[in-house]
């Protein structure tokens, strides 16, 4: 197997902020009236601010404001942010890892996240070791379609088995899958390790301690 570059996702996979995205999640659905089980809000939660709205919506036959609850959900996931940003947001190893990686291959990022959430988490000293961030307001198609992970194959200039993509979900998973790339599970996110292993992952890692070990058999 040659790997010429890596992939990442963002959330659930360099940054714990999959709490924080279950806690803003909740907190709306609360708001406008609604209960769901921690099961359902763990599959709400793959999904964009106005998706989950839209699914309330076809669930209930009501109809309520949705660019309120798309607002409330977002200005609290951003002060969610800027709360933890000090207190360890980042998975340990992830800095790490985008350091020593970088100097040996590309690193691009693919998040379902938009721009003004990722502007929130990287520091300067972190992003300039990354050579691209591709964001959902980046594409018309957001994932698990596999228009971002075509673009970033795209910025990079590589084929499809020269890339390694490295995720937490079952969005990350069906993505790599439909497009071909090969994919290295994280079971640090949303997604459990008996949903990540059915889109056959090349290496499934709790850590980047994990990552890092398997990656050196290649590099």
């Amino acid at each position: 197997m040659k790997i010429k570059a890596v992939l990442l996702d963002l959330d659930g996979t360099l940054i714990d902020s999959v709490p924080l995205i279950m806690t803003s999640d909740n907190a709306a659905i609360k708001k406008f009236g609604f209960k769901v089980t921690h099961q359902r809000l763990r599959e709400l939660s793959l999904l964009h601010s106005r998706d989950i709205a839209y699914r309330l919506m076809d669930s209930s036959k009501q109809v309520f404001d949705l660019f309120e609850f798309v607002d409330f959900r977002r200005k609290l996931f951003v002060k969610l942010i800027k709360k933890h940003k000090a207190k360890n947001l980042w998975f340990k190893g992830s800095k790490e890892f985008i350091k020593e990686s970088s100097k040996r291959f590309p690193l691009g990022v693919v998040t379902g996240s938009r721009h003004l959430f990722v502007d929130e988490v990287f520091d300067k000293k972190t992003k300039r070791h990354i050579k691209f961030i591709i964001t959902s307001d980046d594409v018309d198609h957001k994932k698990p379609d596999v228009e971002p992970l075509a673009l970033a194959l795209k910025k990079l200039r590589l084929k499809r088995e020269e890339v390694v993509f490295i995720g937490d979900s079952i969005q990350d998973g069906l993505m790599c899958q439909r497009l071909g790339v090969k994919f290295i599970a994280k079971i640090t996110g949303i997604s459990t390790e008996n949903q990540l292993r059915k889109f056959d992952p090349i290496f499934v890692a709790k850590d980047f301690r994990e990552v890092i070990n398997f990656l050196n058999l290649f590099w």
